[in-house]
């Protein structure tokens, strides 16, 4: 059937009788009205007219020679291009069965001759209209049909979307309270099987089922709250959260307002969420060890510093000592030579009292009383000078302890004292500060078992920053430290060095110990000192250090050391 045929006019009407009176008296009349009309005498003529051009309504004669109306009309019904044409018979047959037959061979009417052509006409314009709904609503069919066909592949292309989809992707429409207009939960209207896993459910349990609020309480029940502002607001919402279902997850949701409700697309995040702990965890890794490198760097220069300072005191004390030693000892026999000429000179004055002329001017010229006097004074201030410099090139022997660099028992009270006189001279008077007084309060102890060129090196940091803190705090007033050594129990020993300094704030107490760190102005100190002291007291030795100060008050470092390990 063609669809797309369109009515001219008023309507293409096709006559058959084999009475051309009967042809011209219809065709006048439906001519007049506005109607297409096409005439034929005979059955067969008809069907090729319906071939050459489909007509709107026959109207069809009965009795016709060598086909007659029936057989026409079911010719006609049997072909599925033609089986639509309404088929009207007029006929002078009025039996019962005549029509009946009419009816059976497919025909939608039949008038009887004689026939008044109003009634023609209105039968006529009964069919048609019928005919132009039938095509009109076989249209709306065909459209709806291809719609429904779209609407189908939309939905089978939508559903292969989300059940692939490697992100949940659902649906959600607002269940308000029907008083107060209030969200009360969410209805599932679309979800995706990704989401339904999430929920630890089927697609067909979530469809049309109130279970968002019951399922958020358990992850979160701040996020449906989130969810009802974007209903209300039209706000959208992007964020990251946890989720633990068996294992954990990570899931980062995008969710949007559509109508009375919002769409939500999940994506599980937790390789991602995994991979950035372990990028994280790396490079904590590797800022940790960049540190201790850093630290076993500086270790390392300072070690080596010390070394070198060692090795060269070591070398310097040798050389010093040997010629002190021999001048030292020279002095003795000296100072008694010196007497014993000294005796002499004082005989030979009694015995000749009035000497050679010569012997008296010479006498006179030397000044012989005043050098007999003080010649007994320079030697002695030698001496004295010489008993110095054998001090500190013992105090500087047992600073280093290049020879004694392995774990034996020392008196701990000779390593500070020999650490205090290499300090002597930042401790004397200046121009800006006077002398700084030093107290020592030094307790009964036993010899104790350590490293001592590394406590003294330990003691010279603590007692040199407390100079320092002093200059710092004490312009013009007096410097004080004070060394208390404390024996605490037969296993352990105190040492504690404090000051009247400029102090430590509270705050950076916990990273004195840090290397690097340091409060001294930019040049004045590398941060090391005190980092290594630390690691000296506390991994050496297995003691402790640690610091009691207020700024403004001065500070005061205590060590603890164990006799012996």
């Amino acid at each position: 059937m063609n669809l797309n045929y369109k009515i001219e006019n008023k309507g293409n009407i096709l006559i058959v009788d084999d009475l051309p009176e009967n042809l011209q008296l219809l065709s006048d009349a439906l001519l007049k009205l506005g109607y297409t009309v096409r005439s034929v005498t005979s059955g067969r003529m008809a069907l090729k007219t319906v071939k050459v051009k489909r007509p709107d309504v026959i109207l069809l004669d009965v009795k016709m020679p060598e086909m007659d109306g029936y057989q026409v009309c079911r010719t006609l019904k049997a072909n599925a291009d033609f089986s639509q044409i309404p088929v009207i018979f007029i006929s002078a047959l009025d039996d019962v069965f005549d029509k009946v037959t009419a009816f059976e061979s497919g025909a939608i009417d039949y008038i009887t001759k004689p026939f008044q052509i109003e009634e023609v006409v209105a039968r006529l314009e009964n069919q048609l209209t019928i005919q132009r709904q039938q095509q009109l609503l076989e249209q709306e069919n065909i459209k709806r049909r291809e719609a429904e066909e779209v609407l189908y592949q939309s939905r089978a292309l939508l559903a292969s979307v989300l059940n692939s989809s490697l992100d949940g992707i659902a649906a959600m429409q607002a269940v308000r309270n029907t008083e107060t207009g209030e969200i009360e939960d969410f209805r599932c209207l679309v979800v995706n099987p990704q989401i339904s896993r999430a929920f630890n459910s089927r697609n067909e349990e979530m469809i049309g089922k109130l279970v968002l609020k019951k399922f958020l309480t358990n992850i979160d029940p701040e996020l449906f709250n989130c969810f009802v502002n974007i209903v209300e607001t039209g706000e959208s919402l992007e964020q990251d959260f946890y989720y633990e279902s068996g294992k954990s997850c990570w899931f980062h949701f995008v969710a949007v307002k559509l109508g009375d409700g919002f769409s939500v697309t999940i994506r599980d995040i937790t390789a991602r969420k995994q991979a950035e702990f372990e990028l994280q965890q790396q490079a904590k890794n590797l800022e940790l060890t960049l540190r201790e490198l850093k630290r076993t760097q500086a270790q390392l220069i300072q070690s080596e510093k010390m070394s070198s300072i060692g090795n060269l005191v070591a070398g310097v004390a040798h050389e010093i000592n040997n010629p002190v030693n021999f001048i030292h000892a020279n002095l003795i026999p000296a100072t008694e030579y010196f007497k014993d000429l000294l005796y002499l000179v004082k005989l030979y004055q009694q015995h000749f009292p009035d000497p050679p002329i010569q012997i008296k001017v010479e006498s006179e010229a030397i000044n012989l009383d005043f050098m007999q006097e003080d010649l007994l004074k320079l030697l002695n201030s030698m001496r004295l000078g010489t008993d110095r410099i054998q001090r500190i090139v013992l105090s500087l022997r047992n600073f280093s302890h290049h020879d004694e660099a392995e774990y034996k028992r020392v008196d701990i009270h000779q390593g500070i004292d020999s650490t205090l006189m290499l300090l002597q001279n930042r401790l004397k008077a200046t121009a800006e500060h006077p002398e700084i007084i030093v107290i020592k309060d030094y307790a009964q102890l036993p010899r104790i078992q350590c490293y001592s060129g590394q406590l003294n090196q330990v003691f010279m940091n603590l007692l040199d920053n407390a100079i320092d803190s002093i200059y710092t705090q004490c312009i013009g007033a007096q410097g004080q430290i004070k060394i208390k050594t404390i024996f605490v129990n037969k296993n352990q020993i105190l040492i504690k060095i404090s000051d009247n300094g400029v102090g430590i704030s509270e705050e950076l107490h916990s990273q004195l110990f840090d290397p690097f760190f340091t409060t001294k102005p930019v040049g004045k100190g590398t941060g090391l000192g005190l980092f290594i002291c630390h690691k000296i007291v506390v991994e050496q030795h297995g003691g402790n250090l640690y610091c009691n100060s207020d700024f403004g008050k001065g500070a005061e470092f205590v060590v603890e050391i164990p006799i012996a390990k």
